[in-house]
Parts: structure tokens; sequence; C-alpha cells
């Protein structure tokens, strides 16, 4: 949709009965609207070469700057989540990292790296600055909300990280540093080795009974390991390396499989244990996310163990009949967070990493697989997927990058980026 002052995208078409409200259908963000749609268009233009692709990620982030988020949005956020105790912790995902407005600031910094246009390095910075300002500081640290894994105020500590990388703005590295400090309350002993954090309530959430916990990279400790990764390579405090090898331990305590492939839980109860009969297999709540903390501590260290997790989650995908077999946790959603094109870029990311074939052969199998399922009508290549599981008849063709289209066709630009060996744009999870 053009306007006066650049252009923005419906997050799917009218007669579809997709999510309208919500973090997830906020049409800025990256999740689901101009900024991470402007992000598949970048990528375009920079395995192409066409500038008309350039364009359109230039009128992405116009729409972006001029319709700029104030500290006022996130205090009026903060007032809602004062009023409404009970669920509390949902609230803080208007903040995130994907779905919050500094997910814009990660889309303008990644088309700033390749104009060197410094109207998009200011943005990212005035973002940055107001995210900053909008912090709560008091005597237990620093926090935005009460939703303190990656998707919420975890995510943010890890964009202050990523700008202050960038920029060399302390200030972003102090508050980082206290929102730190603020999770390290929620820290919890594992009953099989290790500490585990309680980073919101999903019995609020109707996710489980009280105490109930997520595991992975999103939701779970996996998300907070990242963290500590994160702060221990920009500080080079070694308490930082020690919380995050504690997660470790948690996680290779509750591991499934053996000592080539396992899977981490989808979930954990600190009496009841963990659920052996549910695992997720994507982004969000699965091993390509849960990847990440130990790719990082792999670089941070040269310790080969961290390596050879990677490898083992990699080993226990493939067992689970990825990309092909259809399961619990690998349903039909088409999107990038939880289903096909998030494991294409895993694999992607795996070859790149690795030079290990077999990682090229199932990203090119997973390649097959989404392109088996597209379809194409009058006005392009589209996806219908049940992004929210527990509505699987709530079949949409979503158009954001990491709900829908922008995310599945962003994935095929990756693989032939590794089939040509030509440099995009990376997810700020895999760059940082």
């Amino acid at each position: 949709m053009p306007e006066d002052t650049g252009k923005t995208w419906k997050l799917f078409p009218d007669e579809q009965n997709g999510i309208r409200q919500g973090a997830i259908a906020e049409k800025r963000n990256f999740y689901s609207g101009s900024s991470g749609i402007g992000f598949f268009f970048l990528r375009l233009y920079q395995v192409t070469g066409d500038e008309k692709w350039l364009n359109e990620a230039r009128e992405a982030a116009r729409y972006l700057i001029a319709h700029e988020t104030g500290l006022d949005y996130y205090r009026n956020v903060q007032e809602k989540i004062s009023a409404d105790r009970q669920h509390k912790n949902l609230y803080g995902y208007a903040f995130g990292y994907k779905t919050g407005p500094i997910s814009e600031g990660q889309f303008a910094y990644a088309l700033y790296k390749e104009t060197k246009d410094k109207e998009y390095l200011n943005f990212a910075i005035r973002v940055t600055d107001t995210f900053a300002d909008a912090a709560l500081i008091d005597t237990d640290g620093a926090h935005w909300s009460d939703a303190r894994d990656i998707v919420g105020d975890g995510g943010g500590v890890v964009y202050l990280l990523q700008m202050y990388k960038a920029v060399g703005n302390k200030r972003y590295l102090e508050i980082a540093i206290k929102a730190g400090e603020y999770i390290q309350k929620y820290a919890r002993p594992a009953r099989n080795g290790g500490i585990y954090y309680d980073l919101y309530n999903l019995e609020a959430a109707g996710e489980g009974k009280q105490g109930t916990v997520h595991v992975n990279f999103s939701h779970g400790s996996s998300g907070t390991a990242y963290i500590w990764a994160a702060l221990y390579e920009a500080t080079k405090d070694e308490k930082y390396l020690k919380r995050a090898n504690d997660v470790v331990e948690y996680l290779e305590g509750i591991a499934a499989g053996d000592e080539t492939a396992i899977l981490f839980p989808y979930q954990d109860h600190p009496e009841d244990g963990a659920t052996y009969d549910k695992f997720y297999l994507g982004m969000c709540g699965g091993p390509v996310g849960s990847t990440l903390p130990f790719k990082k501590l792999y670089e941070l260290t040269g310790d080969e163990k961290y390596l050879n997790i990677v490898k083992c989650l990699a080993n226990g995908l493939i067992k689970a009949g990825v990309p092909e077999k259809n399961s619990w946790g690998y349903w039909g959603s088409k999107c990038l967070c939880c289903g096909g094109p998030g494991v294409l870029e895993y694999f992607c990311f795996l070859y790149d990493y690795t030079k290990d074939e077999q990682y090229k052969t199932y990203a090119l199998r997973t390649a097959d697989v989404l392109l088996g399922d597209s379809f194409y009508e009058k006005n392009g290549r589209c996806w219908y997927g049940a992004w929210d599981r527990i509505y699987p008849d709530r079949v949409v063709s979503y158009l954001g990058y990491y709900i829908g289209a922008a995310g599945a066709a962003g994935a095929l630009v990756r693989l032939y980026a590794t089939l040509t060996g030509k440099k995009i744009a990376d997810f700020f999870e895999y760059i940082l």
C-alpha cells in the first residue's frame, strides 16, 4: 500500500481470517510488517543487483521513519501492564526485537550497512535511544515489561548490545548489563543440575500449570544463555560465561537423545519434569533457535563441546524427519518462526559454517518441500499456513517475514546466496 510517506503492506488478503490484533499483527515490525518485508527486498537486491528491489526496501524504511515510535508508546504499554496484573507478562511482546519498534531499528541498520545512507543509521540510533529511555531502572536492575524471554525484554538486551557494537554508545551497554541483572533474579536451580530461568507466567498464558517453563530459544532458558554469551563478549566478565554454562548444564540435563543427536523438550516443570512427548522443531521453540547460544559460545571460547552440541541438535532435527515429515511440533505453518523457512535458513547456516555437504543436501530438500507447498495465484506466489498450531483450521496466506511469504521467499534467497557464494544480510541472531 503506497503512501505519501513510504510503503507498507497488508498483513494478509482482505478476505482471509488472519490475526488482526496484538504485537504479532503490528504493521511496522519485523515479524509481520514493513521492517521484515523491507529486509526481504534488501536481500533480493543483494542477490540480483536489481535497483527496483532496493527501492522497495527504501520505501519500507521511509514509511518507518515517517511513523517513528516515541517514548509515549512504551509508557502506554507499561501502564497496561500495571493495570492488568494477571496477564502482565504478555504485553512485553509489544517491545520485542522481532515484534516491537526495535525490530525497525534492526532493519534500518541492515539497510545502512548496504547503502551507507546515514539516514538509516540515525533512525536506528534514535530507535535505540528511545528504547533505552523507556527502561524502568531501580535497585533490581532495568526492565521494560514482565516478559523476560528473548521475545520480550531479553531480546531488548540483545538489541542494545548489537547497537553498542555498532556505534560504541556505552549507555547501551550499561542498560543491557542492568537488564541482565534483572533477569538474573529469576534464576532457579534445576533438579538435574544447572540453572533455568522463570521467564514468564505460562499458566496465565494458558500453556501449562503454575511453574511450567519453556526451554528453547525464543521463550526459554536457551535464549537466556544467548544473552549471557553476548554480555560475556561485550564485557569479558567471566560471571556471564559461568551463567551461560549453568544454563548449558541445565539443557544437557533434560536433553532427549544420545551422543549423536539430541532435542530439548518443549516445556519443563521443576517437579513434574519435561514434556518428552512434545518437541518443537523450528526456530522459536526448537533446535534451530537453540543452536544459537552454542554457536556463540564456541566462537567465544573455541571449546569443541559447544560445536558438538550444535551438530547434535542438527542431527536431532534430521532424525525427527524434517523436512518431509510433519509432527506435533513441525506442522503446516509455512512460517520462518515455526516451519520450513526457518529450517531452510538453518541448514544454509550450518553448511556455510561447517562446510559439511549433508547440510547443503538437507537445505535443498527443505527448499523442494517449501516450493512444493507454494501456490502461484494471480498476484504471485504465496504460501498458505496455520501459523498458530492450536487453531489448525485457521489457514492464512500471510505476507510478513517471520509469519508468511516474505520469510519463505527470503529463505529461498538465502539458499541461492549459499549456492552462489553471494553475501547477503543475515539474521541478527546469527551475526551478533
